[in-house]
């Protein structure tokens, strides 16, 4: 989906208005997604409360709207607006003007302030918008989180935006939480050389009735060393689950009897040094070690970890680097990598040829054209040891199954971000381990 500046969306919206749909319909719409988005995060808590809070924009319009809805809906809306406005009939709608104290609520809505903002937020919205992120209670931010990219920003949980995602949402995934993109009939008529990766991007490979395991791949995983058993299995494991016919995982003969006593059964391990045979893909580095001698394939690769050496890239490769890794490659730092993630990941895609997928919250992939995709699903739940192994493993299941490069790049880390999510609802972000994602896969992609 593509991603878009804020000039390029208010002119999407000029020109909807000008076609002859009026801005009164913009906003109900606007309004009424926002309503829907809210009323689902109540009926998940099983609650009613919800605080509405509405500055003098566009934004605040919207929040009005979605108040209305709400309270249709048999919710208990209480709408504080922070400077004076004109309001429409609000029946069922409690309404309150800053400053007040504001009430107990079980969800809050954002629409304070929008993209219009220049510089810092002043008060009285700075101190609003502490209180909200104080409150500790769910946020659903109107269009963009108030006060996005400054000191003072409202940390949202959702953010429903309207027509195409804004680019500054795909910079600041910690304040924008899970993006949801409402159609309200804006189009999407514009040039862009970024985009978010959706549902709609995903490319899985048709399955047959009478089809039988040789049609879906053979993935060959080179992986492991003495302490770290765990990496090629998880890696194997991800890869089994993520539609691969088969996958041989070649390890080390020292930790070959480790190994082999874990694995999954589908999984066919093997020593590295006797290996032979012919793959349609090759998943390299997961717990490898740096130095481990590696054959050389002439099929679709994929490297991770310390497999990520200049000597062993070739164009047509996918790289899936950490910030770490990503600065160990180009001879900076981590936090270089993360002040310029997406110029970092583009300059080194076309200047190597590859398909690179920089890992983190809001991860990078992109290739030599130097177009961006950006990836929004996963959660925090996911910075733990192991994760990296599972993303190998599905991006060369699909790599083995036919997918190109980048399709497989931009649908492994979407699925896995997606089993990720699933993971986190079932077991708690603190709790659930890679294995966890992986058994989640399944869910994922129904």
């Amino acid at each position: 989906m593509k991603a878009v500046t804020t000039a390029q969306i208010r002119e999407l919206d000029r020109r909807a208005i000008a076609a002859g749909t009026p801005a009164e319909t913009l906003r109900e719409r606007a309004g009424a997604a926002v309503a829907q988005t809210t009323a689902r995060l109540l009926h998940q808590r099983r609650a009613h409360r919800v605080l509405l809070l509405a500055g003098k924009g566009h934004n605040g319009g919207d929040t009005i709207v979605a108040a209305r809805h709400l309270a249709a809906a048999g919710c208990q809306p209480v709408l504080v607006l922070i400077e004076p406005r004109a309001l429409p009939a609000l029946p069922g709608v409690e309404v309150r003007h800053w400053p007040c104290a504001l009430p107990a609520a079980d969800v809050i809505v954002d629409g304070l302030l929008g993209t219009g903002l220049t510089g810092e937020v002043r008060e009285p919205y700075a101190t609003v918008i502490r209180t909200i992120n104080a409150t500790g209670q769910p946020v659903v931010a109107v269009d963009v989180p108030s006060g996005l990219g400054t000191k003072t920003c409202v940390r949202a949980d959702v953010t429903v935006t309207f027509g195409l995602p804004k680019i500054e949402l795909l910079q600041f995934p910690d304040a924008v939480g899970r993006i949801e993109v409402a159609d309200i009939g804006l189009g999407s008529d514009v040039e862009t050389d970024i985009e978010l990766i959706t549902a709609a991007d995903i490319q899985r490979p048709p399955r047959r009735r009478s089809a039988h395991k040789g049609d879906f791949g053979h993935l060959l995983i080179i992986a492991g060393s003495e302490g770290y058993t765990g990496a090629p299995i998880l890696a194997a494991h991800a890869a089994a689950r993520s539609g691969v016919g088969l996958v041989t995982l070649a390890v080390p003969r020292a930790i070959y009897p480790i190994v082999a006593a874990q694995c999954p059964p589908e999984v066919m391990p093997r020593p590295l040094e006797t290996l032979s045979g012919r793959f349609d893909a090759v998943a390299i580095g997961p717990g490898l070690g740096r130095g481990a001698p590696v054959p050389q394939f002439d099929v679709p690769t994929v490297l991770d970890a310390d497999a990520l050496e200049l000597p062993a890239i070739r164009p047509g490769m996918i790289l899936t680097p950490h910030p770490g890794e990503m600065a160990r490659l180009i001879g900076k730092t981590a936090a270089d990598v993360q002040s310029d993630r997406w110029g970092i990941a583009r300059q080194f895609a076309r200047e190597k040829n590859v398909t690179l997928v920089l890992k983190g919250a809001g991860t990078v992939v992109t290739d030599a054209t130097g177009k961006l995709w950006i990836n929004m699903t996963g959660n925090p739940g996911m910075a733990k040891g192991g994760m990296g192994d599972a993303l190998t493993g599905i991006i060369g299941a699909l790599l083995a199954q036919g997918l190109a490069p980048l399709d497989a790049a931009r649908t492994g880390v979407f699925l896995h971000g997606q089993a990720g999510d699933v993971a986190a609802a079932r077991q708690g972000e603190t709790a659930m381990l890679a294995s966890d994602l992986i058994a989640c896969l399944g869910a994922a992609t129904a």
